[in-house]
């Protein structure tokens, strides 16, 4: 079509005019008064606000949570046999250094605070509570990944602001102190009721095993079983013996030879011995009028299990005993460590220079900051004027914008 415009000759090609900074330039250097006073206003106001404005001081202390010495009562378990999965998760404690940061953190510490240094008068607050949010907002507990607690406190006046910080450690330590004195003092009162529990049982079992000795007439000592087995024995040994010599005598004698009677008497009452430990039934002594305490053979096995049974009964509660006793010590050991044992690294001392406010650092970032916000508006404005100047219609949208910015809302309401 021969109507039709060439875009490659419609185009103009560009100009050195097109890659000018003055557009960009030159509504700075008309705004230049907005430009520079405004930035000099906001300096002026900020070391106004730093200079007038009362200084706070932030004081430091770093303390290092103890090692627990559970460690060490493991190793005390682990000698006594008491390496087992309840021991060792009893053993298991939550991480120190957020322990000490939670219970730093908690109304009891901050209330000790308060009271010993009289906050309330200070902060001139209506009551503990309000006292209470101020310090908490000042104060500022951290844990590093070192395991090191640091408390900072700030205030206006240095002196306190050190004062506050090392007043934390002292209510730490006082704290902490009671509450393993309180956590060990319950724990010793435990193992005391079991002990006491099981010194009882090991009363009434070794009661059980004295009625049994008194009854069987077995003692505590080894061997007795063999000592009535070999006491058969012997008395046999000695009964063919004497039969022996009797046949022999009878052999060349008459029965009323004295020999023979004696012999004869002899075998009678190494029988009536045999018959007696092979288990015929106790006879009473007719001298004394008590009865044998000695057993029959066939009762020794009986008499041998129950005995053995006694005898383990107090065995075991010998071995409780003795570990509920360790166990005891151990506890008491315990209430002396833990938490009291923390080490202060760094004592809080006045701070020389105040924290805030930062005058430097404010005029750096509040200069910079209105320097920026002056210029995007005086590029704003700039384009705002050049676009009502060559388009109608943008110039329309804009009376119309603004007139909706300048609605008050009773008016929209009308």
């Amino acid at each position: 079509m021969s109507d039709s415009i060439d875009p490659a000759v419609s185009s103009s090609p560009p100009t050195k005019e097109n890659y000018s900074l003055m557009p960009i330039l030159l509504p700075l250097v008309q705004a230049k008064l907005i430009v520079v006073g405004f930035p000099f206003l906001v300096l002026v106001l900020v070391l106004l606000h730093g200079i007038f404005s009362t200084p706070y001081y932030t004081a430091s202390t770093r303390i290092l949570p103890p090692q627990y010495n559970q460690n060490t009562i493991g190793r005390g378990l682990v000698t006594m046999g008491g390496e087992s999965a309840l021991g060792n998760s009893a053993l298991n404690l939550k991480n120190p250094t957020d322990l000490f940061v939670g219970i730093l953190r908690s109304r009891t510490i901050l209330d000790g605070v308060i009271t010993d240094n009289d906050l309330i008068k200070h902060y001139e607050a209506k009551d503990i509570d309000s006292a209470r949010g101020k310090l908490a907002s000042r104060t500022g507990i951290e844990s590093g990944k070192d395991g090191i607690v640091e408390i900072s406190v700030e205030d206006s006046s240095a002196e306190l602001a050190a004062q506050l910080a090392n007043s934390y450690v002292k209510e730490l330590q006082t704290f902490s102190g009671e509450l393993a004195k309180r956590e060990g003092g319950r724990r010793t009162d435990f193992f005391n009721n079991a002990l006491n529990r099981a010194r009882q049982s090991l009363n009434e079992a070794d009661e059980r095993l004295r009625q049994v000795e008194s009854k069987t007439g077995f003692t505590r000592l080894r061997g007795q079983d063999e000592a009535i087995v070999s006491g058969v024995r012997d008395l046999r040994s000695q009964l063919a013996d004497k039969e022996v010599q009797l046949r022999t005598l009878m052999s060349y004698s008459t029965d009323s030879n004295p020999d023979v009677k004696l012999l004869r008497n002899e075998i009678a009452n190494l029988n009536s011995k045999i018959q007696e430990v092979s288990g015929l039934p106790n006879t009473p002594n007719q001298a004394s009028g008590t009865s044998h305490t000695a057993l029959t053979l066939a009762q020794v096995p009986d008499a041998l299990m129950l005995h053995s049974q006694r005898k383990r009964d107090v065995e075991y509660w010998v071995n409780i005993v003795t570990i509920l006793g360790q166990y005891t010590e151990l506890g008491k050991m315990d209430e002396t460590r833990d938490f009291s044992l923390f080490q202060v690294l760094d004592v809080a001392v006045p701070p020389l220079d105040n924290s805030r406010p930062r005058i430097k650092l404010n005029l750096i970032v509040f200069g910079l900051g209105s320097s920026m916000l002056v210029v995007f508006y005086v590029w704003a404005r700039a384009y705002v004027r050049q676009r009502r100047s060559s388009s109608d219609y943008f110039a329309s949208q804009w009376v119309i914008l603004k007139a909706e910015l300048l609605k008050m809302p009773w008016r929209q309401s009308k």
